[in-house]
């Protein structure tokens, strides 16, 4: 194992993305490191490649194990709070559309209020 170890900045991306908690990711990558020290040299761009790579299927098989413990309901919920999350997205963008378009409304008055 590494002397200085450093969880890398993709851990919380990879535990979002795979639905598990942050910590247990940390743990995952510590053995994903260690797996990949005994596959390259390490330290090395080769070592590293190899332990993101076993993470990522760490990460998988986790997901998979906590989703068949939740008998199918799990990814229901993740589908469902995705939806939530589309939707809250599209009403920001719609507010802010609405608000250049008041904006350029608003410049374009001015504009014409000084030629006319």
């Amino acid at each position: 194992m590494s002397k200085h170890p450093k969880k890398p900045q993709l851990i919380p991306w990879l535990a979002k993305q795979a639905g598990i908690d942050e910590d247990l990711a940390s743990v995952l990558w510590l053995e994903a490191e260690r797996w990949a020290e005994q596959q390259a040299s390490p330290g090395s761009s080769a070592c590293h490649k190899l332990a993101v790579e076993r993470m990522r299927e760490l990460a998988a098989a986790e997901s998979l194990r906590e989703d068949v413990a939740s008998f199918g309901l799990r990814p229901l919920a993740r589908a469902q709070a995705n939806l939530w999350t589309f939707a809250v997205r599209m009403v920001q963008q719609s507010a802010a559309v609405m608000a250049r378009s008041w904006r350029l409304i608003g410049s374009d008055a001015q504009q014409h209020h000084r030629l006319g």
